[in-house]
């Protein structure tokens, strides 16, 4: 992967973990993204489990794109 790939994922899955971690501290005091307003909708299990899912892949994303493949 290019050097431009890597940066593009990496930026993504931080993104990924901002929302993700800030979304599930935000939900707990009352406050929501409004972006992220639909899955309010859902039970609130539901919606705590896609923030925390959010969270990890953001992580998983990171590891993998900045993860040195050929050493």
């Amino acid at each position: 992967m290019t050097g431009n790939k890597k940066a593009i994922f990496a930026v993504l899955g931080f993104l990924l973990l901002a929302f993700g971690f800030l979304s599930t501290v935000l939900g707990l005091m009352g406050i929501q993204f409004v972006f992220l307003s639909f899955l309010q909708n859902l039970s609130p299990l539901v919606a705590f489990l896609i923030h925390l899912g959010m969270a990890f892949a953001g992580v998983v994303i990171m590891y993998l794109a900045l993860t040195d493949w050929r050493e």
